[in-house]
């Protein structure tokens, strides 16, 4: 069986691409062939920088969508007052593989943003 990968990002409106990379580049070992990057279509102007940068799909979800995802482990109030969903990351990476996915990265900090990493096997 082939895994599937997807990173999920979420970040401030001051983050930079650079920003998110350093993240990414520091909490996932390996992206294997047909990674997606994922996040909220707020943010799909670095999402596409971002992805561009390491060749990957990009899927955005809203607010809304995010919310009702089940199977994220951190909630942050920070994130749910100024986005809508109380987790962007592990959310964003969980709706991109669908319900059968899971969490092998749970959210990590960098500066202004976040990044989690869910499979699907």
């Amino acid at each position: 069986m082939t895994k599937r990968l997807s990173i999920g990002i979420g970040c401030s409106s001051r983050a930079t691409a650079q920003d998110i990379l350093r993240l990414i580049q520091s909490s996932v070992a390996e992206i294997l062939p047909g990674s997606v990057l994922a996040t909220l279509d707020r943010r799909a102007g670095v999402g596409a920088a971002v992805s561009a940068s390491l060749g990957l799909k990009l899927m955005l979800f809203s607010a809304d969508t995010l919310a009702q995802v089940p199977g994220t482990m951190i909630h942050s109030a920070l994130a749910s007052s100024e986005t809508g969903t109380p987790s962007v990351a592990e959310a964003a990476a969980l709706a991109s593989l669908g319900p059968l996915a899971r969490l092998i990265v749970p959210r990590q900090t960098g500066h202004l943003c976040t990044c989690a990493v869910a499979v699907l096997v």
